[in-house]
């Protein structure tokens, strides 16, 4: 296993594992960062939302604000890979799998409250991931996360390239979209993976599956 699916495996058991206390206060740190932004939310602010004093969020998550949004972030992202992976894995073709990991992060980039709020509030705390010596690091986790299941229909030598180009239109129509690409329709999508993004990821020859 890779680092990097080792830490996913990670945020998906997290999600997974949190008691009823843990689900509550996470829910309203949630909620408030959604509402707010994280610098300007404070503990007591989440205490406040999920009905319980300071002292039990403490006890929750010993390290208090700083503890609490970063197990937020984690269980986000836990619970969105548990998701984008139950749809990959039923996909049957090369184009299938395209199109359903291409629209998880689409509506992942447009639409997530939590993402959406922390952009418009703080984009300092995430657009520096995207932009210059940064998006490295990006692009090799998103390559090692894809590896298994692009690995079901291309070489294994066609699989970096392939998850860096899907990496980057991610981050592009997922940002700043075109004018004539609807990221919400479905058969937009498709028809975006099929006419120009499966060409690309098999120029020329027909790899076998």
């Amino acid at each position: 296993m890779t680092q990097a699916a080792g830490i996913v495996d990670e945020w998906v058991s997290g999600y997974r594992d949190a008691d009823e206390l843990e689900r509550r206060l996470l829910d309203a740190a949630r909620r408030c960062i959604t509402r707010w932004g994280i610098h300007k939310t404070s503990l007591d602010d989440i205490a406040r939302e999920a009905g319980v004093g300071r002292a039990t969020v403490y006890r929750a998550f010993p390290g208090g604000k700083e503890r609490l949004v970063r197990t937020v972030l984690c269980h986000e992202a836990g619970r969105i890979f548990e998701r984008c992976t139950a749809a990959l894995q039923a996909s049957g073709t090369l184009e299938d799998l395209v199109t359903a990991g291409l629209g998880e992060a689409l509506t992942i980039i447009r639409d997530d409250e939590l993402l959406r709020s922390v952009l418009t509030h703080e984009p300092e705390l995430i657009l520096p991931h995207f932009a210059f010596h940064q998006l490295d690091r990006y692009l090799d986790t998103t390559t090692e996360l894809c590896r298994p299941h692009l690995a079901r229909f291309l070489p294994a030598d066609d699989i970096r390239p392939a998850a860096e180009l899907l990496a980057r239109i991610s981050l592009t129509f997922g940002f700043r979209p075109p004018a004539w690409f609807d990221a919400h329709d479905p058969d937009a999508v498709r028809r975006l993976v099929r006419t120009y993004v499966v060409p690309a990821l098999t120029p020329t020859r027909s790899h076998p599956r």
